[in-house]
């Protein structure tokens, strides 16, 4: 899990927490101006609650709790956009991990858009932003072993997946 910054104000929260909200809102589907809409709302309302956030016990799962909530809300407004953005144009998400090639990426991506949205969101959670199951949990609303459950199920379909897709038996 990252090291939560000192907070030292708004900018430098809002430094080290919008990018995370923006992969956040990816990995979840969002895509052209559902993802802008969502991710800015999700900042703005961090702003207008910065008197409580900034001492908020876990602030990362509440601002992915208000992205999840923005993220539906701009869905809803944007049902009739076009075809899905290229994952490839949002690539910038992705800048702190130099490692992992484009195409890895975008494998990644097909796949984890292949699982239920509840196991693929506490997927993401856990393994990308590295939450504990307890902030999975309230981020999507459910119990911990749910939560446990979810990313359970996902690995192992995961797993499958890439088996399948390279010839191998699951």
């Amino acid at each position: 899990m990252r090291p939560r910054p000192p907070v030292i104000g708004y900018e430098a929260f809002f430094t080290h927490y919008e990018p995370c909200v923006r992969r956040y809102l990816f990995a979840r589907g969002a895509r052209n101006e559902v993802l802008e809409d969502a991710a800015q709302a999700t900042m703005e309302e961090a702003l207008r609650s910065w008197e409580r956030l900034q001492h908020h016990p876990k602030p990362q799962a509440w601002l992915f709790t208000v992205a999840a909530q923005r993220h539906a809300k701009f869905y809803a407004e944007h049902w009739r956009l076009g075809e899905p953005t290229d994952p490839a144009d949002f690539d910038w998400l992705w800048h702190d991990d130099p490692a992992i090639s484009c195409d890895e990426r975008l494998d990644l991506l097909r796949r984890l858009r292949e699982l239920p949205s509840q196991q693929r969101e506490a997927l993401v959670l856990r393994c990308l932003f590295d939450l504990p199951y307890e902030q999975v949990a309230d981020v999507m609303g459910i119990r911990p072993s749910s939560a446990r459950g979810h990313v359970s199920r996902a690995l192992t379909r995961l797993a499958q997946l890439y088996a399948e897709e390279e010839g191998g038996c699951t």
